[in-house]
């Protein structure tokens, strides 16, 4: 018998009554027994909830009833390593970085920047002579030197998220002042030096995948380009910086659709300084245009001013142009959209007319004349000269107008990214590093 009926008979027996009705003690046996059964099966389905709670929901129903209240707290983590890819040169496996905006996108970030000069975030490394070329939705920076060792690694700078992002290594012996420019689609590179090596090599980067392709041989001797220009079909490189030989003439141009070079005629006359250090070519649209001069390593010129050539791919013709009173020292030139500007390190300018073929005097560079090759840089209708000092050409009102540099660190070339300029890395015999924008707008 169950405890409580033998309670029952107890009770029965003190107080004998109907209690001991055998029909009674049946009906109410059944009522317990029902009731265990009931009890048995909540406990059997509370075990069931609890397994699989583990040791951890064991631990939890320990915990004071305050406690099991409180929501949980997170989870611990263990901060998982860095992780760094190793890229490979390998097409189409290699490591690039994340994909960047859209051009708008990028452009609408710059035209955000206040006018004047903006400090940006220095490149990882301060490097001399790397190419550096606006790519459509950032700012890409390859190679040059740094501690004096050329590099073949680089970055893009996304002026959107304002970081800098490493691309995969070029499958190409690290170099400075090599050939550069952006196809709408791939980065071209070619020739360059290091240390008194010089390179006939080059490549072609794709960022949309971080792959390099190696390009062709080009049937030119190794060195580093004095004139470098994309056509729009075309990779023109002619001429080298090299001081301690005769002038070379000879250049070449690629396509990289037919993925082909073809030599292009030879130019009447040779510089050597008409590219690197000071940017001295442009691109008309038509017509390759190069102003400089030929040194040899006294910084010495045979000649009093200035050369300037153009060169036109179609009719693969050169062309020597109108003589201007200009230092064959040292010269940059820049094209505004009418017309190709040129400024010496004696503060002389002078705007040269495709159209017309000829030069007209300009103002003078409100900038300090000193042994400093003088850089240029266009956008938006005006050009801003870098020197000793900062100055600002105006092309609709025809004048100078003298800017401060505002605390401004690193030098290099300047590099047109849509309304505003940039410059990054070292310039040539400098190691300041960073990054600055100079946004013209009023």
């Amino acid at each position: 018998m169950v405890p409580d009926i033998r309670e029952q008979l107890r009770r029965a027996a003190r107080d004998p009554r109907d209690d001991l009705d055998p029909v009674a003690l049946r009906r109410r046996a059944g009522r317990l027994r029902r009731g265990r059964a009931g009890a048995a099966v909540a406990v059997v389905a509370l075990l069931v909830l609890l397994v699989p709670l583990g040791q951890a929901g064991l631990e939890r129903l320990r915990q004071p009833a305050g406690a099991v209240d409180r929501p949980p707290a997170p989870a611990a983590t263990t901060p998982a390593p860095p992780t760094t890819a190793t890229p490979t040169t390998s097409p189409g496996r290699a490591v690039g970085p994340a994909p960047l905006g859209t051009p708008e996108r990028a452009f609408r970030a710059l035209a955000r920047l206040p006018r004047g000069w903006s400090q940006l975030p220095a490149p990882p490394e301060a490097r001399e002579d790397a190419v550096s070329l606006w790519i459509g939705n950032g700012l890409f920076l390859w190679g040059g030197a740094a501690r004096v060792v050329g590099q073949a690694d680089g970055w893009v700078f996304d002026p959107v998220t304002r970081r800098w992002q490493a691309i995969t290594p070029a499958p190409l012996d690290g170099r400075s002042a090599a050939a550069g420019v952006w196809t709408g689609r791939e980065v071209l590179v070619w020739g360059g030096d290091d240390r008194g090596a010089t390179f006939a090599d080059g490549a072609a980067y794709d960022p949309a995948t971080g792959a390099w392709r190696l390009l062709p041989p080009a049937p030119l001797p190794a060195r580093a380009p004095v004139a470098t220009a994309w056509t729009g079909t075309e990779l023109l490189v002619w001429g080298s910086i090299g001081r301690d030989g005769p002038g070379v003439r000879d250049g070449a141009a690629f396509d990289p659709r037919a993925n082909r070079w073809r030599t292009i005629a030879p130019a009447p006359v040779a510089l050597n300084q008409a590219g690197w250090p000071s940017p001295s070519t442009v691109w008309t649209g038509r017509e390759l245009v190069v102003v400089g001069a030929l040194l040899d390593d006294n910084n010495a010129s045979t000649r009093r001013h200035v050369t300037g050539l153009a060169y036109d791919p179609a009719a693969d013709s050169w062309r020597r142009l109108p003589d201007v009173r200009l230092s064959a020292q040292a010269s940059a030139a820049a094209w505004t959209g009418r017309g190709v500007l040129a400024l010496d390190y004696d503060t002389r300018a002078a705007m040269y007319d495709p159209a017309r073929n000829r030069w007209r005097r300009l103002p003078g560079a409100p900038l300090q004349p000193c042994e400093a090759f003088p850089e240029l840089g266009a956008a938006g209708g005006v050009v801003l000269a870098v020197g000793c000092g900062n100055a600002l050409w105006d092309g609709d009102a025809g004048r100078w107008v003298k800017i401060e540099p505002k605390g401004r660190r690193g030098v290099g070339r300047i590099v047109t990214a849509g309304p505003v300029l940039l410059i990054a890395g070292a310039g040539h015999g400098g190691s300041a590093n960073g990054l600055v924008a100079y946004n013209p707008r009023p």
